[in-house]
């Protein structure tokens, strides 16, 4: 969310939202790169948390590495939920007793807390799968339809 400057919609649905340093490094280390100035400026302004983590080595054997081996070391470590549409990554987590929420799963939610309407949802959706974000037309297709479905019922 944060490449399309929607990371607001996440602050406004989970308060503050903690990172490791890797990410931070990632996304904010290249000011060229879409949301590194979003991401910055929540670090500045105290909702973006950075964190220091090491990755244990049993993570690394599972095949958690680099920033994808510090996000699963931080949830697991502080008990927080992973926000992630990485398949791999979500096992990974589950594995390890993580809670996985799918970035999707923001997106309903945030429509049924009438921060988005279902138009706006589904635009936004459409947007972050034009940016690359990989989902199967069949979790699509159910996606929109619980995008819908909040829709009506906030109403």
């Amino acid at each position: 969310m944060g490449r399309l400057g929607h990371l607001g919609i996440l602050r406004r649905l989970y308060g503050n939202i903690v990172i490791p340093e890797g990410v931070l490094e990632e996304v904010a280390g290249d000011a060229e790169r879409p949301g590194a100035t979003e991401v910055k400026n929540g670090v500045d302004e105290g909702w973006i948390i950075v964190r220091k983590v090491g990755v244990p080595p049993i993570l690394n054997r599972a095949g958690a590495v680099g920033v994808d081996g510090e996000v699963l070391a931080l949830a697991k470590r502080d008990a927080l939920p992973l926000l992630t549409n990485d398949r791999v990554l979500a096992a990974l987590a589950r594995a390890q007793g993580v809670t996985v929420k799918w970035l999707t799963q923001a997106v309903i939610e945030a429509v049924a807390q009438r921060m988005l309407s279902g138009s706006e949802a589904r635009a936004l959706l459409r947007d972050l799968v034009r940016s690359g974000l990989r989902v199967r037309s069949e979790v699509l297709a159910e996606v929109v339809h619980l995008i819908d479905r909040s829709a009506t019922a906030a109403k």
